[in-house]
């Protein structure tokens, strides 16, 4: 994953394919279904430790470690994501501050998260 790559989606705003999440200490309680509505529809990416509005505010870097292995164990959990797909966060830092970034591909199978089948239209 490239610096710019990140640098380039936080100069965007939230759409169909880019969701900000804040994340200070933890996952959000609804990135999976972020994830599972990406792959649903059109893939995307997801930038955890920035806020709505797309300020970096980052992820604690006390915290970061855990919270990528948290992410990989849970989206290869089919209780958490059924089918299970497997996510590689990418660590960046961006302005001092720690960003995680998740990139999702559209998946050629219907997902679901805790059962629900979720799907992305509108940010």
């Amino acid at each position: 994953m490239s610096i710019e790559l990140v640098k380039n989606l936080l100069k965007q705003r939230e759409n169909i394919r880019l969701e900000f999440k804040e994340a200070r200490d933890s996952i959000p309680n609804n990135l999976f279904e972020t994830v599972c509505a990406f792959l649903n529809h059109q893939g995307g990416s997801v930038l955890l430790g920035v806020d709505d509005k797309g300020r970096v505010v980052g992820v604690n870097p006390a915290k970061i470690e855990q919270i990528s292995k948290d992410i990989s164990s849970s989206s290869n959990n089919p209780n958490k994501l059924n089918p299970p797909y497997l996510l590689f966060p990418s660590i960046a830092d961006i302005k001092s501050k720690k960003v995680i970034h998740l990139q999702v591909p559209a998946s050629s199978q219907v997902h679901r998260c805790e059962n629900i089948v979720f799907d992305r239209s509108s940010d």
